[in-house]
């Protein structure tokens, strides 16, 4: 009986070692292991659009505010305010109204011109759990109430028009959404932007959260790479978004490694694979996943400077790029 005992351990771990070998996921800590397979004949690209899911209205509920970064130019100053979503995805968008708090602790309706300001405009958004969309406010130091030539009736002018604590109403019966700490001087009036967040640079793509083009990268290198040896090193893919990055459909990456040029007879090492996705796991939110790589170093007769590239090919990376010492 002891035999058949000793038998059936030997079984099951046999088991153990064979589905371990079979492309399943790298376990959380692991790294996935290096191989060099084909390039696939197309690599993924990242696509933007200005088209709104079907999401719910943001509520107040589920928001959390604070002030952001203001900031001011030719009499104008801006003020910034932020909402992170700590609720299920949610549109933040449209123009809110606006409520100032007196200093009897009453609130007052505040008049707002709602076309955008001096600093600019918003888009509207479908705002993901954790992530940040904003509200620009604007006001200005030049206008008659605050230029007129008694400094008294100018003080009091500035003290009937200011507030400290405002509070968002959120279009569509979202609620009203409060924020202290501020100096909304209003008498010269107020204009606001749309809920959301700044349009994209022109040229530059925001990768969508989700998508492997948000992760970002990191490699751990050696201080010193030796010229005619295969370097074995890692990459690190990391996702700072709240949403499951998957590696569907597969990408390629581009590994390269450029010795100085007046280096004699020395020549790019450049090569494109497909990643590992077969044995690696999907990088959870705010998680990682690593990834074995080796690179062949380029022949050269002494020491020199080089540069070491590495980036997934979806058109907007991630990617990496370091000076490297080669030795010969």
């Amino acid at each position: 009986m002891k035999t058949l005992g000793l038998v059936r351990i030997a079984v099951v771990a046999i088991a153990s070692l064979t589905l371990s070998s079979c492309g399943t996921p790298t376990p959380s800590g692991g790294v996935v292991p290096w191989s060099a397979l084909t390039a696939s004949p197309t690599t993924t690209t990242t696509t933007t659009t200005t088209t709104l899911v079907r999401a719910t209205p943001c509520r107040s509920g589920h928001l959390r505010t604070r002030l952001g970064r203001g900031g001011a130019g030719l009499g104008n100053e801006l003020t910034v305010v932020v909402f992170t979503n700590t609720g299920p995805l949610c549109q933040l968008s449209g123009y809110p109204d606006l409520e100032g708090q007196t200093g009897t602790h009453q609130w007052r309706p505040l008049q707002v011109r709602k076309d955008g300001t001096y600093f600019g405009s918003l888009n509207g958004t479908d705002l993901a759990t954790g992530r940040s969309g904003l509200l620009l406010l604007g006001t200005s130091e030049g206008c008659n109430a605050l230029n007129s030539p008694s400094q008294s009736q100018n003080l009091d002018n500035e003290r009937a028009a200011t507030y400290n604590t405002i509070r968002v109403l959120l279009p569509l019966g979202g609620g009203g959404a409060g924020v202290s700490g501020v100096h909304l001087d209003v008498a010269c009036g107020l204009d606001e932007s749309q809920l959301g967040v700044r349009p994209p640079t022109p040229g530059v793509v925001e990768p969508p959260p989700g998508s492997v083009a948000s992760l970002t990268a990191t490699a751990t290198l050696p201080a010193a790479l030796r010229a005619g040896t295969t370097l074995s090193y890692v990459v690190t893919l990391h996702n700072p978004t709240a949403t499951e990055v998957t590696f569907t459909p597969c990408p390629n990456f581009t590994e390269a490694i450029f010795v100085a040029p007046n280096v004699k007879g020395a020549k790019p090492e450049v090569r494109t694979f497909e990643l590992n996705c077969a044995q690696a796991a999907p990088v959870t939110p705010h998680g990682s996943e690593r990834f074995a790589m080796e690179l062949v170093i380029p022949p050269s007769t002494r020491a020199s400077l080089a540069k070491f590239a590495w980036s997934l090919d979806t058109g907007s990376g991630p990617s990496i790029g370091r000076a490297v010492e080669v030795q010969p």
